[in-house]
């Protein structure tokens, strides 16, 4: 009966080696194909955070160009807040008006000087009323110098008026123009936030493709490692073989001369190719 014929180990080694070769390639590929998506996640999170210094900039320059017109608001204000208690002091300095009283005074005058020019008065009461115009005349001149004062102060007080009503305005100016470049900064703080929130999802993708990589990679390793030990495994089993193949055919040979010496030998020609056949029983090369 003919032995059904088996895989030999050879063949068995070779097809596991082969088995081996296929899966590392597959997942070199894996990994190759993971690692190009981590560099276009990354590629991706750069231009993203490109973007974003570029609107951080411009960000900053609107926040700075804020508080430099906060800063021109406050020092307008500031001034005028100043010029408002210098008024205060000058008002409080000029005290009651002179006018009226300087105007009553002069009334006075005149009609006193009128009845020293106009009535009949003793030496006595002429002298009493020239007395009383000396008066009034000398207190006139104090009111006058007053008036001149508290003019003046009123003078400066409307100059004060119209340069705290122009520091005002300028202060309002400076704040409206503050207030627009703030609420453009924050709308470009928005813009941040929202690229910040994109730039953090690609972190975590990326993270994730790289991690996906470097699994493959290692499973790749460890089944090129494998594959390092079945094929020195396929070449010692081939190289046994080889060897066998030779001292076969060097048996073969030695078996073939032997039996031409004994050639005219019937009983040694039986006896050598017994031991022939014997003998590749024994190597397995034949089956029965």
């Amino acid at each position: 009966m003919v032995r059904k014929k088996t895989l030999s180990e050879l063949q068995q080694a070779e097809i596991k080696l082969e088995s081996l070769l296929e899966k590392r390639d597959a997942l070199n590929q894996e990994a190759q194909l993971a690692r190009q998506e981590r560099d276009m996640v990354h590629e991706k999170k750069r231009e993203l955070s490109a973007k974003l210094r570029e609107i951080k900039d411009r960000r900053g320059a609107l926040a700075a160009g804020a508080r430099a017109h906060r800063a021109k608001r406050d020092e307008f204000q500031g001034k005028a807040k100043a010029l408002i208690e210098l008024k205060r002091k000058l008002r409080s300095k000029r005290g009651a008006s002179a006018s009226e009283e300087l105007r009553t005074l002069k009334r006075q005058t005149q009609a006193m000087e009128l009845k020293q020019q106009t009535a009949s008065l003793t030496l006595a009461a002429e002298n009493e009323l020239i007395d009383q115009i000396k008066e009034h005349m000398k207190r006139v001149q104090e009111l006058q110098v007053l008036k001149d004062e508290q003019d003046k102060v009123t003078e400066e007080v409307k100059d004060l008026d119209g340069t705290i009503t122009d520091l005002f305005a300028k202060a309002d100016a400076e704040h409206k123009i503050a207030s627009e470049l703030s609420a453009q900064a924050q709308a470009v703080h928005g813009e941040t936030v929202e690229l910040v929130q994109a730039i953090s999802a690609l972190i975590v993708e990326g993270n994730g493709k790289h991690e996906a990589y470097l699994e493959a990679r290692a499973k790749a390793d460890e089944v090129h490692a494998k594959v390092v030990e079945m094929r020195d495994r396929v070449l010692f089993i081939r190289g046994a073989h080889r060897a066998e193949q030779r001292e076969a055919r060097d048996l073969l040979r030695n078996q073939n001369r032997s039996v031409r010496r004994a050639l005219y030998d019937e009983k040694k020609l039986e006896e050598a190719a017994d031991q022939a056949v014997k003998a590749l029983l024994q190597k397995g090369r034949v089956e029965i």
